[in-house]
């Protein structure tokens, strides 16, 4: 296995839904809880954060994992990247956060860009 967490920078545009399926291979997902956040800066801690999703569904969007297949997808929804503007920002995805056994698997820059309304 590579060192956690892995690193990769994603970008999009602010007010449209965006959606990201990591692949773990090799590790079993079974009884983990999951989070996806996005911050201003790596060194704040407000909560809540600008865009937190989980695997319940909220306004912000979901996670679904997928036991068998190895896949966690995070969806944020369009009111969520709507939040961010323009800017990039540091994003984390944790299993059991807030636990002794809390693990961030990726981690690197979500940007969001305006984009003219369709």
């Amino acid at each position: 296995m590579t060192s956690l967490p892995n690193q990769v920078n994603f970008a999009t545009a602010a007010g449209s839904q965006w959606a990201q399926t990591f692949q773990f291979t090799g590790v079993d997902l079974t009884g983990l809880s999951w989070e996806f956040v996005i911050r201003p800066n790596v060194n704040d801690t407000a909560q809540p954060p600008l865009v937190k999703v989980t695997t319940t569904v909220s306004a912000q969007g979901q996670i679904t994992v997928n036991t068998t297949t190895g896949t966690v997808q995070v969806v944020l929804t369009p009111a969520a990247t709507s939040l961010l503007g323009m800017g990039a920002r540091p994003y984390a995805l944790w299993s059991n956060p807030g636990t002794t056994t809390a693990t961030t698997w990726c981690d690197g820059t979500f940007n969001t860009q305006l984009a003219p309304a369709p």
